[in-house]
């Protein structure tokens, strides 16, 4: 009980944290990492209160469209990531700590499922709980099988469609430039008659 209140006063402090960079960030692009990480914590904080359902959609709907934000900000506006990208070997430790981070709660719950199935394997008298069977069924997981079950086709038919808006903005953000020349006669632009060459 007292890791959850770690866990969750821990995300709440990094989503505070998060939502105030985006105003105060000078640049746009760490602007938009920093809210895509608020929504990050947002989602842990909804896993913990065990609305996985939600947590997902912010997870697919909120950092996916910003992910397709930032792709779109970065081609059409050509923002300036040289500098970014110029020392990337100092931004390896961080990336090292969020791997840990990622890694050490999935190690935990790995360990704490085989030492529940030694209990269960120990105990002798075991008997069928039915009521924290039915409990134990996540929301996610109905969803998903009604999802996959019953609604495979209009699943399919929407994932199709978000894969051609995002080819769509793709192509609409490339620019194509034209190496012909502009002819333009002097004459015509500066004529009072130029209505009558056209």
């Amino acid at each position: 009980m007292l890791s959850a209140n770690v866990f969750f006063y821990f995300f709440s402090g990094v989503l505070v944290f998060s939502a105030i960079m985006v105003i105060v960030a000078s640049h746009s692009v760490f602007s938009l990492l920093f809210l895509v990480l608020s929504f990050i914590a947002s989602a842990f904080l909804l896993f913990m209160l065990e609305c996985e359902f939600l947590a997902l959609i912010f997870i697919v709907v909120y950092v996916g469209a910003i992910a397709v934000l930032f792709l779109f900000a970065v081609m059409m506006l050509d923002a300036k990531l040289q500098n970014l990208t110029r020392n990337i070997s100092r931004y390896l430790p961080v990336g090292f700590l969020f791997a840990l981070f990622f890694l050490i709660p999935i190690l935990l719950q790995a360990s704490k499922e085989e030492a529940s199935s030694e209990t269960i394997l120990s105990n002798k008298n075991s008997y069928a709980n039915w009521y924290d069977l039915i409990d134990s069924t996540l929301d996610i997981e109905v969803y998903g099988q009604v999802l996959y079950s019953y609604f495979v086709l209009q699943f399919l038919v929407v994932g199709l469609i978000l894969l051609v808006v995002l080819i769509g903005v793709v192509y609409l953000t490339n620019t194509y430039t034209s190496n012909r020349m502009v002819d333009q006669s002097t004459y015509k632009q500066l004529s009072v008659t130029s209505k009558f060459f056209y």
